[in-house]
């Protein structure tokens, strides 16, 4: 399968989705950034989705991604995975 951790793909979720992602994605780095004010420390960021709301809406997201990216089947998805991962640490 040929390619590009470059290229852009459009995710199709209802505003309802996007708009409680957004919030638990907010609370959950407000809450870690307390914890890591400067950044300093490599303590992981959890999103703990407490309300059904908010499961119902990372389900939906996870749908979404399977459904756009057909590389998660591929015979060499962890590959590509850690290939994604080199280039989301590397800095810009």
């Amino acid at each position: 399968m040929d390619t590009s951790l470059d290229d852009k793909v459009i995710i199709d979720l209802p505003k309802s989705v996007c708009l409680v992602l957004f919030e638990l994605l907010t609370q959950s780095y407000e809450a870690w950034r307390k914890s890591n004010p400067n950044d300093s420390s490599a303590s992981p960021l959890f999103v703990e989705a407490r309300e059904f709301a908010q499961r119902t809406a990372l389900w939906r997201l996870e749908g979404a991604l399977e459904r756009t990216l057909p590389e998660i089947f591929s015979s060499n998805y962890s590959e590509l995975l850690s290939e994604a991962i080199r280039v989301l640490e590397t800095p810009r």
